[in-house]
C-alpha cells in the first residue's frame, strides 16, 4: 500500500488530494514538524532531506517532490480525468503549467517564508520578504492572463491536478484578500476547484500554513 508522509499546511496537500480523489489505497503518516519530527532519525531514514512530502511505494521506493509525486500517481494509475496522458493533446499545456507552478511559483514562496536562506544578515529579512511579494506577483501574473483568456481551469473547461496545485500555492499567499482582488481569474479557478468535495475537505483542514516552518516542504 502507498504511504504518504504528510503535514497539514505543506506541499503534501496536492499529492494527498490526488490519492483521495482517485480513491487509491493509501496510508497517511502525519509528521509533526512543529515538534521537529521531520528531523527525527526515523523520518530521515525515509527522506534524508527531512522535507515533506514523501511517498513510499509498495516496493519500498521513496519518492519526494510534490509535483513529481502527483504526476507519477496520475501516470501510473492512468488518471486521465485529472492528468492528460502522453497522447492527449492537452498534455503539453498540462506539463507546462504543473512544472511552472512547482518551480517558478512555488520557489518564490521560499523567499517569503525562509528569508534567512537568502542573506547572512538577519536584519535583511523584511526586505527579502517584501521583494518576495513583488516576485510572487510577477510569477502569478502569466497564470492570471492565461486563465482570463482561456479559463476557467488551467486546461480551459477541463479540471486537472494542475488546478489542485494552483489552489495549494494560492492558499499560501500572505494577503488572501489582496491576492483575490489582483488575480480574479485565479480566484475563480480556486473557487471552482474548492467546490470539489475532497478538495473542500482538504482545504478545511488547512487551519495553519506550515510551509513557513523550517524545511517544511518540497
Amino acid at each position: 500500500m502507498l504511504t504518504l508522509f504528510s503535514c497539514i499546511g505543506t506541499a503534501s496537500f496536492a499529492p494527498q488530494m490526488v490519492l483521495e480523489e482517485a480513491e487509491l489505497m493509501h496510508n497517511i503518516v502525519e509528521i509533526d514538524i512543529s515538534r521537529g519530527a521531520h528531523r527525527s532519525p526515523e523520518y530521515l531514514s525515509i527522506n534524508p532531506s527531512g522535507k515533506i512530502p514523501a511517498l513510499k511505494l509498495e516496493n519500498g521506493t521513496v519518492m519526494t517532490e510534490a509535483s513529481a509525486i502527483c504526476l507519477f500517481l496520475a501516470d501510473l494509475h492512468q488518471l486521465s480525468e485529472i492528468a492528460p496522458g502522453p497522447s492527449d493533446p492537452d498534455r503539453p499545456l498540462f506539463l507546462k503549467t504543473l512544472i511552472y507552478l512547482a518551480t517558478s511559483v512555488q520557489d518564490q514562496y521560499k523567499r517569503y517564508y525562509y528569508p534567512e536562506r537568502y542573506s547572512t544578515d538577519a536584519s535583511n529579512a523584511q526586505n527579502i520578504r517584501d521583494r518576495a511579494v513583488e516576485l510572487l506577483g510577477e510569477v502569478w501574473a502569466p497564470l492570471e492572463e492565461h486563465l482570463d483568456a482561456n479559463g476557467p481551469y488551467c486546461l480551459g473547461p477541463r479540471h486537472s491536478v494542475a488546478d489542485t496545485y494552483l489552489v495549494m500555492l494560492a492558499s499560501w499567499y500572505p494577503d488572501q484578500d489582496g491576492f483575490r482582488h489582483r488575480f480574479p481569474s485565479i480566484a475563480r479557478c480556486f473557487d471552482l476547484v474548492a467546490e470539489r468535495p475532497i478538495i473542500k475537505a482538504g482545504l478545511d483542514r488547512q487551519h495553519v500554513i506550515s510551509v513557513g516552518r523550517k524545511d517544511a516542504g518540497s
